[in-house]
């Protein structure tokens, strides 16, 4: 449903008429800061049990650094490429591992890394300025990402992944300080996530100066960024 409402607001946004005026160079690249409220790390997506299924660690406050490039197509349309860096970790969770006393749970660090590689098409509203630009947009991108698992001297690897793409809608307004500069905010949803499969890298980890043996399956996650994004960037036209 979420994915649908997206898509339909994308294709009105393509239809919108094309009265807006734009001026200025054709090309923008801006260099953003991020804030992302909420998202979720799913740590048995593939239970059988729909309440194990569902349960999730929730990590939120995400900041982060972004970068786009936008092309105005015309007075009233421009496209966008954009990539961002997402990392967020929390210590809460625990883990079972064996040791000398025999089975027990560690308190460890789990979060996760994402790159997405957006595509987006913006549309100038008709009521804007020389000087302040309002703007919706839509689109969508593909989504690279890893799971972070750390206590101790423990390392995980990411087996594989499943390829992942979604579709995201924004507003946003840019002030232009000259002809040349700009300033710009922007609020985003994204409807993205990932599934991947990880493993240990070792059979013993060291923890306080304790050695314990950990399990060697391999185990599946998924993360899901559900939060709006608020952004907030300067931006150079060429």
């Amino acid at each position: 449903m979420i994915k649908r409402s997206i898509f339909i607001s994308l294709l009105l946004l393509v239809s919108s008429s094309l009265s807006a005026q734009y001026s200025g160079e054709n090309f923008s690249l801006s260099v953003n800061y991020n804030y992302t409220t909420t998202s979720k790390i799913y740590l048995y997506p593939n239970a059988v049990d729909p309440f194990l299924r569902n349960q999730n660690i929730p990590l939120e406050d995400i900041y982060s650094y972004s970068a786009e490039l936008r092309y105005a197509l015309n007075e009233s349309i421009a496209i966008g490429l954009g990539t961002e860096m997402l990392e967020k970790t929390e210590v809460g969770t625990n883990v079972t591992v064996s040791g000398p006393s025999g089975v027990t749970r560690l308190e460890i660090e789990e979060g996760f890394k994402m790159i997405p590689i957006e595509l987006t098409l913006y549309y100038l509203m008709p009521f804007s300025t020389e000087q302040f630009k309002f703007f919706m947009g839509g689109g969508g991108g593909i989504y690279i990402g890893e799971h972070i698992r750390k206590f101790g001297t423990a390392s995980v690897s990411n087996e594989s992944r499943e390829f992942a793409y979604g579709i995201h809608v924004s507003a946003g307004m840019e002030y232009m300080l000259t002809e040349y500069f700009s300033f710009r905010g922007e609020m985003q949803f994204r409807d993205s996530e990932f599934e991947m499969t990880s493993k240990y890298n070792n059979s013993e980890i060291v923890y306080n100066g304790v050695t314990y043996s950990i399990p060697k399956d391999t185990f599946d996650s998924e993360i899901n960024i559900d939060g709006v994004t608020f952004t907030i960037g300067a931006a150079f036209h060429f």
